[in-house]
């Protein structure tokens, strides 16, 4: 199938968007980096929610407890760190307590993460090729499997509500925000649910709501039954009313965030190219500020992933960033560092 384009919504759409030449090298190239905190963090909240949906006894009501949690969370920790995966510069017991305190603070199941787990209908369901995102010019390639996982939630007896509710200010160029409103959900509604490891304030929701809303489009068209809503749920905010964002769902932004992930996905196939050319072509930053000098493309929250980037030794934006050359972050004989 050597015209099929395959594409991960989150390891290629998603990273490729944080830095298209962070992406090349670990993603497409298969440079493997020594440290992926985000992904060590973020496989470790998708798993916790999938074995606590696994634990959950309907017929008695019975969910794990946190201890039962913290084992399985040691278990799947040196899982992923046998797979090449390592956390922030902090212990393996730091990152689990973290994990799991989000998930039962002060000992006890967060609330939320308890109506997700008794309304779940099914965990990590995999998304494949729907017509729609089939025989488009991907430079060379005439299809596209995009893949990606989700969780449906069908809200029980006590439905949640939500304080934050995704509104457009611009439809068309798909920008928005979180804003303080109230939805509540009623018993029977379908929605679909994705664990960000992020904060609420992280510069990325937006792309995190386009996400939720192709996943929306694509399963829809798979099963033949549209959710009523996609919800984000911010596991690391402290603050509890800022967790979840609610954004409500139409045919027509339906529609436009999958012609927005379409797009998105041919700006990868170029990068592909454009590196496969020529390796030192691709910058490294932000894609949406590609058009700002050197140096400046590089947020609060990039800063982190480029700190822990194998490839940030001869990256131009981030030593620019810094300040230059010397800067110990991109100093290779700094031991106390690499």
């Amino acid at each position: 199938m050597k015209d099929v384009l395959e594409v991960s919504y989150t390891g290629d759409l998603l990273a490729h968007r944080r830095c298209p030449r962070a992406w090349a090298y670990e993603k497409h190239a298969q440079f493997q980096p020594y440290e992926q905190a985000q992904a060590m963090e973020g496989r470790l909240v998708h798993h916790a929610m999938e074995w606590l949906t696994q634990k959950f006894h309907p017929s008695t009501g019975s969910h794990a407890t946190a201890p039962e949690l913290q084992d399985q969370l040691l278990h799947y920790f040196r899982v992923l760190w046998a797979r090449g995966l390592r956390t922030g510069f902090q212990s393996k017991q730091e990152t689990i307590d973290r994990v799991s305190g989000n998930l039962f603070p002060g000992g006890r199941m967060h609330p939320t993460v308890k109506t997700v787990i008794e309304g779940a209908k099914h965990t990590e369901y995999e998304l494949r090729t729907v017509k729609k995102l089939v025989r488009t010019d991907f430079a060379g390639k005439t299809r596209m499997v995009l893949t990606g996982v989700l969780d449906l939630v069908v809200q029980t007896a006590e439905p949640l509500v939500y304080p934050r509710v995704w509104t457009w200010t611009d439809r068309d160029k798909l920008s928005g925000q979180a804003s303080s409103q109230t939805i509540a959900s009623r018993p029977g509604d379908l929605e679909i649910w994705d664990y960000k490891g992020a904060r609420a304030t992280t510069t990325h929701i937006r792309d995190y709501v386009i996400q939720l809303l192709t996943y929306a489009g694509l399963y829809g068209e798979r099963v033949g039954e549209s959710p009523v809503r996609c919800v984000l749920f911010f596991v690391n905010e402290p603050k509890r009313e800022a967790q979840l964002v609610a954004i409500e769902i139409d045919p027509d932004i339906v529609q436009r965030a999958e012609a927005w992930t379409i797009a998105e996905a041919k700006r990868v196939r170029q990068t592909m190219l454009r590196f496969e050319q020529d390796p030192g072509i691709v910058e490294g930053g932000d894609l949406d500020a590609a058009s700002q000098p050197v140096g400046t493309r590089v947020d609060v929250e990039l800063k982190k992933q480029c700190t822990a980037c194998g490839q940030r030794f001869d990256c131009q934006e981030y030593i620019t960033h810094l300040g230059g050359a010397g800067h110990p972050d991109v100093d290779l004989i700094n031991v106390t560092k690499n």
